[in-house]
């Protein structure tokens, strides 16, 4: 089955294929629980990561499986639930009290709420501006001084144009564009969408 047909077979039910999908993306969902914890200190407990794990596959059954019926085919079902899995993880983290493993000071970038998976609670700001960093570097220069232009510092479309030194009218296209182009790079971050990274 590709990942379109295993996530209908998910939502619809069918026999077997839940513990197909466990089967498939478990060492998925693990690695990336182990990456999360290793990197906010020490070596995780496999009770730990297998608690991450399991938190995994129940935030994508949750609520009628809403984040299971969110996946774009476009994208990796695989890279999917590696996103639900840093997710996991990071909720984890805010849960758990310091233990020697896993020290004091790795709260901070930590999700807030976890009510739904919105830029407040599906991955921490960090995240995000790693991620919207990391497509920022796929565009060209000129595209990356437009948006930052444009979002970061508030210039006008007058001001844009005598900066890039193109016409008034041709600055709206150039936006659309540009914003087409970042939107294509963050393809690889299901999880963000460009409100989040309009909001930084």
């Amino acid at each position: 089955m590709d990942d379109a047909e295993i996530v209908r077979a998910l939502i619809s039910g069918e026999d077997g294929a839940w513990e197909f999908f466990v089967e498939r993306y478990a060492g998925v969902a693990l690695a990336t629980a182990r990456r999360v914890l290793a990197v906010r200190g020490g070596r995780p407990a496999q009770a730990d990561l297998d608690d991450v794990c399991e938190n995994t596959f129940l935030m994508l059954l949750r609520d009628d499986a809403r984040l299971l019926r969110r996946y774009d085919p476009a994208h990796s079902l695989g890279s999917y639930v590696a996103v639900v899995a840093r997710t996991a993880a990071h909720r984890w983290l805010r849960r758990r009290r310091p233990t020697a493993d896993l020290p004091e000071g790795m709260w901070g970038d930590a999700i807030a709420d976890e009510r739904a998976l919105s830029l407040s609670d599906r991955t921490t700001q960090g995240e995000v501006r790693a991620a919207v960093r990391e497509a920022l570097e796929e565009l060209s220069a000129r595209d990356r001084r437009l948006l930052r232009l444009f979002y970061y510092e508030g210039k006008d479309y007058r001001e844009l144009a005598h900066t890039l030194g193109i016409s008034v009218n041709s600055v709206g296209a150039a936006l659309s564009r540009a914003r087409a182009r970042l939107a294509k790079a963050l393809a690889a971050h299901p999880e963000l969408t460009e409100s989040d990274w309009r909001s930084l």
